[in-house]
């Protein structure tokens, strides 16, 4: 009920998209953001590295054709990684320790290799949204993508402060934030 009461928010996200052709998105979770997504780009790439939550993510969204799905987390460099959640009650709290576990981590840049635009990156990984960001430098540079990342502060687990994506993303790129739905920050 909860995903499905802030999709509203990805209307701010919309109106800041110069086209809707492709779009990368992390955790995909149990499939909501991504089917959401669907509808309203040519593709959409979303990561999910949870088991579970893969699952359910496969299920719920195999009838969208124009869902690529990849059963990996999102960072600055190809690692193994264990997933862990300090809420068992909620699947959308996973988030991932890099160096441990049988999970792989890859970045964005290697994944968007062969595709000629990226529209929209929509980030909700649990404080590893700098790091994924950082594995999106030439994404970044070439492309200019909206960028929207869920900033609660859980970016400490990974040694950053809340707030230091959009720094980080303006210093290096220009990006400027344009609204905070809920925890979101969106920047273009």
């Amino acid at each position: 009920k909860v995903a499905f009461d802030w999709a509203k928010d990805l209307q701010i996200a919309y109106k800041h998209c110069r086209s809707f052709g492709f779009a990368v998105q992390a955790g995909g979770n149990m499939g909501v953001w991504p089917w959401l997504l669907s509808k309203k780009f040519d593709q959409v790439l979303t990561f999910e590295p949870g088991t579970v939550c893969w699952s359910h993510l496969v299920t719920n969204i195999a009838d969208s054709f124009n869902v690529d799905m990849r059963a990996c987390a999102l960072l600055d460099r190809i690692v193994q990684c264990e997933v862990r959640n300090d809420k068992p009650n909620n699947l959308g709290a996973q988030y991932v320790v890099p160096g441990l576990g049988q999970v792989l981590a890859t970045t964005i840049d290697l994944q968007m290799s062969d595709q000629s635009g990226c529209d929209l990156i929509y980030l909700d990984i649990e404080g590893a949204e700098l790091l994924a960001l950082r594995g999106a430098a030439e994404t970044l540079n070439k492309f200019h993508p909206v960028v929207v990342v869920e900033d609660n502060g859980l970016s400490e687990r990974f040694g950053s402060a809340k707030g230091d994506v959009e720094r980080w993303l303006a210093k290096e790129f220009g990006y400027k934030v344009v609204a905070r739905p809920h925890r979101d920050v969106v920047l273009v």
